[in-house]
Order: C-alpha cells, then structure tokens, then sequence
C-alpha cells in the first residue's frame, strides 16, 4: 500500500507539472487534440498507479512523448492557419441573422435541441432574440442577440497572425491592395490580427518583432 501512495504522489506531481506546462487552465479550453492527448495522459498513469508491476518509467516516457507532440502541434498551429484548421477545424455559423443554418448544424451534429439547451445556459429563452450563434472549435457556443449591437452584425477578422484571412476579405469584397492601404507601409505579414467592426471601424496590432502597437482607422478602399 505504502509503494501504491507513493507512486500516485509521484505520477500526480508528474503530470500536474505537464499540465502546467501546456497553459491550459480548463477543460472547457481543450481543443479536440488537447483533449486526446489529456486523456491518453490520464489512461497511462492510471495504469501505472494501479499496476506496481509496470515500471514507472514505461508512464513517464509515453507521456512526456505525448507532451512534446502536443507542444510541436501547438507551435505548428500558431505558424500555419492550414495546420491549425485540420487539427482545430473552424468556427461554424450555426445561426445566422436570426435563421438556424440546417445543412451546418448536420454536418456538426447539431440539433435544434443541443442548441436550445446552449441557449437556455446563457439565460436565453426565445430563439428570436439569436442574432448569430457560433459553434466554437472547443465546443463552446458565442451568442450574439440583436439587443447587443444596433447592427447586429459580426465583426470581420481580416488577418491573423500576419496571414490575410481570405473568406472574410472575399466576403466583403476587399483585396490585399485594400489592405495594404489601410497598413500605409506596414507590411502584412507583421500584423498580429486586424479587424473590421460592424460600424466600419478598423482595429489592428502590429506583432511584438514590430513593436506590439495597435492602431485603430477608418475602411477605406483603394480606387479600381
């Protein structure tokens, strides 16, 4: 009994320092990927705990193995919008100015009764007042009720992490020339994110290579 204690201890220090390591602070923050490999983590040392057959050594390296994937998924993920999408996935618009988006919500999973379970967790009752509501990579729902914003429109993310986000650029038919004009000589890729609120006003910062300041501007678009 006194070996099982001192091997839970010793697993549990382990793997709370692991945990710290990776910076999430919550279940409701995993990503699906994160998600496996805590889980993985959790089955590996249960076994090891329970078993005092099998070597602690045979938890540890499967588990500091499955950190250092996590880690090299997570730096990926921050250099490449492409990696991030297959790892991540997107945000889905399941509501859309007020109009539930069937064929999204089937190809999420998604019923009318998950959402109205979300909806009800947030203190609203009535679906009339969902101006849009986002299905989020984590599972998380974001609401927007036409109580919140005059416009009841979204903001539009332009670019991210010094990569032009071509759905919301093309949705709003800009081009990177129009970007490049709101920058002045900045260059895009040195920009950590910019977007565009509902009401024109453009918000952006530039990364911290170039000083991390943020700056706020005026759409305007460059003449054809």
């Amino acid at each position: 009994m006194l070996v099982l204690f001192i091997r839970a201890v010793l697993l549990y220090i382990f793997i709370l320092f692991i945990i710290r390591l990776t910076g999430k602070r919550q279940v409701s923050d995993l990503q699906p990927f994160d998600l496996l490999i805590t889980l993985t983590i959790a089955d590996l040392a249960g076994c090891a705990i329970a078993d005092v057959d099998i070597p602690l050594l045979y938890s540890i390296v499967p588990i500091l193995a499955l950190f250092l994937v996590q880690q090299a998924v997570a730096k990926l993920c921050l250099k490449s919008p492409h990696i991030r999408r297959a790892f991540c996935g997107s945000p889905l618009i399941i509501v859309r100015d007020g109009v539930l988006m069937e064929q999204t919500m089937r190809y999420a999973n998604y019923t009318v009764t998950d959402l109205m379970d979300k909806l009800r967790s947030k203190d609203i009752f009535d679906l009339s007042c969902v101006s849009y509501a986002i299905l989020e990579t984590n599972g998380g729902l974001s609401i927007l009720q036409y109580d919140q914003t005059d416009s009841a429109e979204l903001s539009h993310m332009l670019i991210l992490d010094g990569k032009v986000c071509r759905d919301a650029v093309s949705s709003l038919s800009l081009t990177d020339a129009d970007l490049r004009a709101i920058l002045g000589g900045t260059s895009i890729s040195s920009v950590l994110f910019m977007q565009l609120s509902p009401n024109g006003e453009l918000l952006y910062q530039l990364d911290r290579r170039h000083g991390a300041h943020q700056f706020k501007s005026q759409l305007r678009r460059v003449s054809a």
